[in-house]
């Protein structure tokens, strides 16, 4: 795919760190070191690690069930992992909060894939989110999180249903995860 392309059906993603950053009140950039540790971190390590294992590994097994099964199975699961927040003390609100936005990030993930674009693009998504979520000045519950899971499920959406029709989708065990 050309890289007009993939911006595009991307943009979407850069709408919701916009949304994150604003919702946020911007992020804590009093220690330059912090921020890029945070960032070098949830990147090369968090974001690595859970994209690699949900959609490279987990979603490659599954999509010999068919696509629609293997994106909803490993989004839900990728979700349910985010339910550990309350052993750490987080809030219900924010935890169940937590858990309907990773699992429509993991469907938006999921769908990416399948409709042929790299795994790359998840993987930086994904550290640039924690990293706003983790440096933000105001994480509390906002109306933009609810903005955000709207854009998310609409996203979804189109993304379900360019792969309904799109020849090009990953949907057979064969098929290679783009990197």
């Amino acid at each position: 795919m050309s890289l007009k392309k993939t911006v595009l059906l991307c943009s979407p993603l850069f709408l919701v760190l916009v949304l994150l950053f604003i919702g946020n009140n911007g992020i804590d950039i009093s220690s330059i070191n912090q921020l890029l540790l945070i960032l070098g971190i949830q990147i090369i390590i968090v974001a690595f690690i859970e994209e690699m294992f949900f959609r490279g590994f987990m979603l490659k097994i599954l999509l010999s069930w068919g696509f629609k099964l293997a994106v909803l199975t490993s989004s839900l699961l990728f979700a349910l992992t985010h339910s550990l927040q309350l052993l750490g003390g987080q809030s219900l609100e924010s935890t169940i909060l937590q858990i309907i936005y990773a699992f429509f990030i993991g469907m938006v993930f999921s769908l990416l894939i399948v409709n042929q674009q790299s795994i790359l693009v998840t993987i930086v998504f994904h550290g640039l989110n924690n990293t706003l979520i983790m440096m933000g000045q105001n994480n509390h519950s906002s109306i933009y999180n609810y903005i955000i899971i709207l854009l998310l499920i609409i996203y979804t959406v189109f993304l379900w249903f360019r792969a309904l029709k799109s020849n090009e989708c990953i949907s057979n065990k064969n098929s290679e995860i783009p990197i």
